[in-house]
């Protein structure tokens, strides 16, 4: 693993820490928060294959890893997965405003 694979990969838990806290604290659902960290993982794993590619060299699949990470935030991730894409089209439920 190189240097920049490490550091995106250690962007990615500390990414996912915070999100852990803010379920801790209530503000998101792990739900939530695994999507969330999915979607970030999957942008760090895209730049990475952009950087190796222009520096010439092979890329790195990483998703076994971001799947490890989301799992570890939500542990019904691919549940969660299945029912998003079965209730197309997904969207946000919000609480109404405060006034």
């Amino acid at each position: 693993m190189d240097e920049l694979e490490e550091r995106l990969l250690a962007e990615l838990r500390r990414y996912a820490a915070n999100r852990l806290k803010d379920v801790a604290r209530g503000a998101e659902t792990r739900e939530l928060a695994g999507l969330l960290v999915e979607k970030y993982g999957y942008g760090l794993a895209k730049a990475l294959a952009i950087a190796r590619e222009l520096a010439g060299e092979p890329g790195v699949d990483l998703a076994r890893e971001i799947e490890r990470v989301v799992l570890e935030v939500d542990p019904e991730a691919v549940e969660h997965r299945s029912r998003r894409w079965d209730a197309a089209p997904a969207g946000l439920s919000l609480p109404p405003r405060r006034v």
